[in-house]
């Protein structure tokens, strides 16, 4: 944000509002105006503050990511051990779905496969975030290896990367609104990987 004006606003909330806008509509379908009728400013004050949608999608994005390594990061250390957290992981994505509760956490995939096409910038920003997401992976396998229910035999990077692409994957389905049995099969086969 450029700076020397005061601010008639609440950038934390406004912030909020754009996120959550961005992930009900996608950032194709979200229109600068729909975002100013939501955040509740002036195009000037858009304008100034965020200079475009993308870069206010950019900060959304990053602190979309911020938010969710904290809470990773706080479950992977209450987890009961490594794997338990990777299962869990796995799990809630069936549970959430057959709940019917909105899939939040999915909000960076489901952008990355919208844009992929058409903003090759936006896919990039979220390959970066997901990085963060792998490194998290990391340290559950390595801490699942040193506790003896993850096999010492894998190697904890190429895990890692194997389940954000499980779980990207897993979330492509649920949103394709797979059925439950199947979203469960799945997760068994893939907790494979770790013995």
């Amino acid at each position: 944000m450029k700076p020397g004006r005061p601010r008639e606003y609440d950038l934390e909330e406004v912030l909020e509002i754009a996120m959550r806008l961005f992930w009900r509509k996608g950032y194709n379908e979200t229109s600068i105006n729909d975002l100013l009728v939501a955040m509740n400013i002036s195009k000037s004050t858009f304008y100034y503050a965020f200079n475009s949608k993308y870069q206010l999608f950019e900060q959304c994005i990053y602190r979309l990511r911020d938010r969710q390594i904290a809470q990773t990061m706080i479950e992977l250390q209450q987890a009961a051990s490594g794997r338990s957290f990777i299962e869990n992981l796995l799990y809630d994505i069936e549970k959430i779905t057959y709940s019917k509760k909105p899939l939040h956490n999915g909000f960076l995939m489901n952008t990355a496969f919208e844009s992929s096409e058409h903003h090759p910038k936006i896919t990039t920003l979220i390959s970066n975030a997901s990085l963060h997401f792998v490194e998290i992976f990391k340290l559950a396998i390595e801490r699942g290896q040193s506790e003896r229910v993850i096999s010492k035999h894998k190697d904890p990077d190429v895990l890692a990367f194997y389940f954000l692409s499980s779980i990207a994957g897993l979330r492509a389905m649920v949103k394709a609104n797979t059925d439950q049995r199947n979203i469960r099969n799945i997760i068994s086969i893939t907790l494979t990987a770790l013995d």
